[in-house]
């Protein structure tokens, strides 16, 4: 996520860093898979990435202590990013990983070209919403120059008709914090009071209060964070429609949304919609047509340069490791109609399987207490539940990846887990095997750092590293409890996948 709305709206917080698990090319690939898109890099260990927008560094510096043959680069606009990002990578030994300060209002496709190298993956996040015009158009000459054809864009953006309830307040916000003295903290705690007041009298035009109420909670928790999302003038949300249109001249097209059930009818729509849809014009654009039923207010899409089907086998051939210790596994999927599961045996035959090591979707599906279920079913089922995670390599057995994995957490850890903790932002622990990493909030990844550097596996060790308030009994129990919950759950698939 990009501190672009910090030139563009005026605000002066620098961006809390947390890791978003959709730029993990293993699920890249696997929700293009289910999607019936190709996407397969000729070489797996080669690759370049741009996260445009890279904020402090964090999803760089994963993607790039993951994968220590891809050139990972950070592009963003403000410079005390770009200064901690770098020092973010440098403490972690990441030489392939690099931050460049640019604003995209001035980059066309020469500057483009003589800035980057053409890159296979491109990530967006949170950038689109908040820039004006001349921004978006300057990420469109980007991609058009350096995009490679056949290269993936991961794009998350505020989406209409879902974000509309939000329209009104963002515009009250701004009005509200207009000559308010003092900085970004003391507009938003004006503005956000003023937004309370019109809460508690009635107001017929903000958002429903399920959804104002963490909105009003988390401008409480971080208020300046608060004025940084939402006091810009360009803050604008946008129909998936426009947003292929506006990728259009980049010769981009929409792949898959990153969570593949959102796209599903028959999990997310009631009957009477689903016969309501089949009536619709067929000229209407599918997507768009989708998000009028269901309430969908963040997008993360993937879009490809050159979109083409994929081959019949490569959803099959797509390997899953156990996320999870199988005694504690919820294969539950909550949609728009309701919850949807599997049977008791399946789930057994399932977590059985993958309790004896990775498995393709191909043999998973075929066993026998599965009959009946497709290897779309399987996959969505493990997938969107975070049960099992999609591989990107064999599990790495070079010592080389496990040190650069500690020394990244560590870092991690160390320079950012006091601000993630306040935050409840979630970080990351490098898992090579994914390409990526597993988002982890504080307590966790602290457990993870803290085993790889040698501290034993158990609750007794690891409360006397972690516990920091030694003098208060009730903090150094809660500390325990947390310790025994993540190793009971996480433990044994950690240690069979190599995040420990």
């Amino acid at each position: 996520m990009t501190d672009a709305k910090g030139r563009y709206g005026g605000a002066e917080t620098r961006y809390v860093p947390a890791f978003g698990v959709d730029a993990s090319p293993a699920r890249l690939h696997l929700a293009l898979a289910l999607a019936g898109v190709h996407w397969e890099p000729a070489d797996r260990e080669r690759l370049r990435v741009l996260d445009i927008g890279c904020g402090r560094g964090l999803t760089v510096c994963l993607l790039a202590a993951a994968n220590p043959g891809w050139d990972v680069i950070g592009l963003d606009l403000q410079p005390v990013h770009v200064s901690e990002a770098r020092e973010l990578a440098a403490d972690a030994g990441l030489d392939n990983a690099r931050f460049i300060e640019a604003d995209l209002a001035e980059l066309d496709g020469p500057a483009a070209r003589a800035l980057l190298p053409e890159v296979d993956i491109v990530i967006c996040n949170g950038v689109w919403t908040w820039v004006p015009d001349v921004v978006r158009q300057g990420i469109v000459a980007l991609l058009t120059a350096r995009l490679a054809p056949g290269g993936l864009l991961l794009l998350g953006y505020n989406a209409l008709p879902g974000f509309a309830d939000c329209i009104p307040m963002q515009r009250f916000l701004m009005e509200a914090a207009r000559g308010v003295p003092g900085g970004d903290a003391e507009k938003a705690r004006a503005a956000f009071a003023v937004l309370g007041r019109m809460r508690d009298a009635g107001s017929p035009h903000l958002p429903r209060p399920e959804v104002l109420g963490p909105i009003l909670e988390a401008a409480a928790m971080a208020p300046a964070y608060a004025a940084h999302e939402w006091f810009t003038p360009f803050w604008r949300p946008a129909f998936h429609a426009d947003v292929v249109r506006d990728l259009a001249p980049a010769q981009i097209e929409f792949g898959a949304p990153s969570r593949p059930s959102a796209a599903l009818h028959q999990l997310q729509l009631t009957p009477a919609q689903r016969e309501i849809y089949a009536q619709l014009p067929g000229a209407m654009p599918e997507e768009t047509l989708t998000d009028t039923f269901i309430e969908r207010r963040f997008r993360n899409d993937i879009f490809v340069r050159g979109r083409r089907p994929a081959v019949p086998q490569a959803l099959g051939d797509i390997r899953l490791a156990l996320g999870v210790n199988p005694d504690h596994a919820v294969m539950t999927l909550g949609t728009r109609t309701g919850l949807a599961s599997l049977t008791d045996a399946q789930n057994a035959a399932l977590l059985g399987a993958l309790a004896r090591g990775p498995q393709r979707l191909r043999d998973l599906a075929a066993l026998p207490e599965c009959a009946g279920l497709s290897e779309r079913d399987v996959a969505l089922m493990l997938y969107e539940t975070y049960t099992a995670h999609p591989l990107w390599r064999d599990i790495p057995t070079d010592p080389a990846f496990a040190a650069r994995a500690t020394r990244c957490n560590d870092t991690i850890a160390r320079r950012l887990g006091a601000e993630a903790y306040a935050s409840h932002a979630p970080l990351g622990a490098v898992v090579p095997a994914t390409g990526s990493a597993f988002a982890m909030g504080m307590t966790s990844l602290a457990i993870v750092a803290s085993i790889r550097m040698g501290v034993p596996a158990d609750v007794d060790s690891l409360t006397d590293r972690l516990a920091q308030r030694r003098d208060d009994p009730e903090a150094v129990a809660a500390v325990r409890r947390s310790i025994e919950t993540t190793l009971t759950r996480h433990l044994a698939a950690w240690r069979a996948i190599g995040v420990v």
